[in-house]
Formats: structure tokens, sequence, C-alpha cells
């Protein structure tokens, strides 16, 4: 561990957003930075961090390090070659990733979407601004069909009914393939619901389509 610098050294590990989607930065062709969802054996997802330089590297393209573009003179931040400049300079403190002039790694826009650009703000705490440091060697991935995933607390492809505590006990359903009820057991599937990995949305066996405000 280097502790000025909050990282283990040389050792692989994904930033991972804490936004809702779990998303993690990936370098897209040794340059571009972005926000992806979790892909196996993807190396270009990793990064580690060295001592040597003192710099975050991409364990795919190992002579490139995050870097704020136009020697610090941009908002957005890339993976370029390195060269240990204080626009490559990055500490883990308490949640956020922080540049030596005090700028923090952030996702544009604040929006939780894939291929969202990451870029570099002045800090104000929101969660498009907070990262997990999680070591590729203590990543279990995520779930998969008839797993449990702990953060929405649903089991992954399982199905179920949501059944009211009203003294009715009745059940959420589907009509119009849009608007959902209330009504009585009846064994169709717009009554039958499950979670969806990849979209970590709420699903019916109907037609497929997510629960949406």
């Amino acid at each position: 561990m280097n502790n000025d610098f909050g990282f283990h050294i040389n050792r692989p590990f994904y930033i991972r957003s804490r936004m809702p989607m779990k998303r993690i930065i990936e370098c897209i062709g040794a340059n571009n930075v972005t926000l992806k969802r979790w892909r196996k054996n993807v190396r270009a997802q990793q990064w580690y961090f060295d001592n040597i330089s003192k710099t975050i590297k991409n364990n795919y393209w190992k002579s490139h390090s995050l870097d704020i573009q136009s020697n610090g003179g941009s908002t957005n931040i890339r993976c370029t070659t390195t060269n240990s400049r204080w626009w490559q300079l990055f500490r883990y403190q308490d949640a956020f990733i922080v540049n030596e002039r005090g700028k923090v790694i952030d996702v544009s826009g604040n929006r939780d979407e894939e291929n969202r650009n990451i870029e570099v703000h002045n800090k104000d705490g929101k969660l498009n601004q907070q990262w997990d440091i999680v070591y590729a060697d203590e990543w279990k991935g995520e779930p998969t069909k008839g797993e449990m995933n702990e953060d929405f607390g649903l089991v992954v492809e399982r199905d179920f009914y949501v059944v009211t505590e009203m003294s009715s006990k009745r059940y959420l359903d589907l009509i119009n393939n849009r608007n959902m009820v209330l009504k009585t057991p009846n064994g169709r599937r717009t009554q039958v619901w499950y979670f969806h990995q990849q979209s970590l949305t709420i699903r019916t066996r109907y037609n497929n389509q997510s629960w949406d405000i």
C-alpha cells in the first residue's frame, strides 16, 4: 500500500461508480475514458497504481495512465502515455479520486449512462464523484440467474408476485400493456415479475417491459 496515494501497489483494481448502476471506468482505444458496465476478463476495465510513476495505469494499455487532457488544461479525462506530471497524479481519499490540484474525477453531467464521459471538476460531494476501488482478486462479478443481488434485494431472473398487505391481498397486475393496478390472483403472466440484472430493473413476464415512473 502507498499510504500517500491510497492504493495498493501493482494490484489490479476496478474503479466502480457509487451511482445506482455501479458502472466502472474503462479505457477505450488507449485514449478515451468512459463509464461502462462490467464485462468479464476485460483488462481495459482494470487499473493499477504504479509506484514508480505514481500514476494510475491501465491493465491492458500498460504504458498509459489516467490523465487530464491538454496537460491539465481541460476537464476531460483520458488514458495516455505516462509522464508523471501533476495532471496524472491522483489520490484516493474518502471515496473521491483527487488530482494534485484538487480536482476530482466526475461522471459527466451526473448521468448514470453507458459510455458516459469521465471528467474532472471541483468537488461537490455528489454520487457522480464518488467511487469504490475494488481489487480484481476480490471482485465477485455480477450475480447470475438464481443469485441474490444484494444491492437490490432481489434474486436474478426468479419469478415473483407483488402482493398488497391490505386485507384484499390482491396482486400487482399489468393492464393495457402499460398501466399497473391491483387485481385478484388470476394466473396470468401480467402478474408475474422478475429482476433483470443487466438493466437492474423489475420486468414483467408478459412483455419484458420494466417498471417506470
